[in-house]
């Protein structure tokens, strides 16, 4: 467990490149009333997700998400009595294969002729031109929300973006906390 939650710092801490890549989705309840959520609770992750090898907790995450949903006026508590709603998040990751073409004048067919000894004469030739290929990482924060009393998700909320490790720790936590704000400016609107 201490080699996961040292992996998981490490990784989270250097989760986000920066806004322009971050791509937010969320998904509400059209049929919940949000209006009146005034306090919150953290819960832990659904179990079959937060067993995965891939998925990981991040403390300075929760930091963010706790200052983001103060700032929207909602406060936490611990007694599942007096939450409106109970909130969970995990991180995701996963590498993926970048393709970019090589920068070149010529257009993007370019071909020549080739001498071609089997039928003792020239032809010309069409090729691709040629691509760089890239690992790159991305990391994806999922944010839920349920309501205390019915126990039925009202809100999912994901944000997507590549992981740029070569940050400075002060930077990735600004990001950290832009991501947040990102994210939680999708959160459906509620009464202050």
């Amino acid at each position: 467990m201490n080699i996961k939650i040292l992996i998981s710092t490490f990784v989270l801490a250097a989760l986000m490149t920066g806004c322009n890549s971050m791509k937010v989705t969320s998904e509400p309840d059209l049929s919940y009333d949000f209006s009146p959520i005034k306090t919150y609770q953290w819960i832990d992750g659904p179990t079959e997700i937060l067993d995965e090898a891939d998925t990981y907790i991040n403390d300075d995450i929760q930091k963010a998400l706790n200052k983001e949903l103060g700032e929207k006026g909602f406060q936490a508590v611990t007694d599942t009595a007096r939450a409106n709603i109970q909130v969970t998040y995990y991180v995701k990751l996963k590498t993926d294969t970048e393709y970019t073409k090589t920068y070149t004048h010529e257009p993007d067919f370019a071909g020549g002729f080739v001498y071609r000894r089997e039928q003792s004469g020239w032809s010309y030739d069409e090729r691709e031109p040629d691509l760089n290929i890239y690992t790159i990482e991305i990391g994806t924060l999922t944010v839920l929300a349920y309501d205390t009393q019915r126990g039925n998700r009202i809100w999912k909320g994901t944000l997507k973006t590549e992981i740029d490790r070569s940050r400075s720790a002060r930077e990735q936590q600004e990001l950290i906390q832009t991501a947040v704000e990102k994210l939680l400016k999708h959160f459906p609107k509620t009464t202050k």
